[in-house]
């Protein structure tokens, strides 16, 4: 992917949050509650895949020489996973 298709791609995205974000302010609670509900249970569902692509992320980031306290900040432990569920 180009630098002009990333920018086209962060674009047509910024687009979607913008009038997910809107419709998400029009819902009810409940629905709300719902889907914050159904989100969290999808992060525990998910928290090996999500922690082994971190940790391939991880990987290539100490390979690009970035030093250890900006790994630790990106690491994603079973804690964090469980604070943002």
């Amino acid at each position: 992917m180009n630098a002009l298709n990333i920018a086209d791609y962060m674009q047509t995205l910024g687009a979607q949050a913008k009038a997910a974000s809107a419709h998400t302010a029009r819902a009810p609670a409940a629905v709300k509650n719902k889907a914050l509900r159904t989100l969290a249970a999808l992060l525990r569902q998910n928290a090996p895949a999500l922690q082994q692509a971190n940790q391939c992320d991880l990987d290539r980031a100490a390979s690009a020489g970035l030093a250890g306290p900006l790994l630790d900040r990106l690491k994603l432990g079973a804690k964090d996973l469980e604070t943002v569920a």
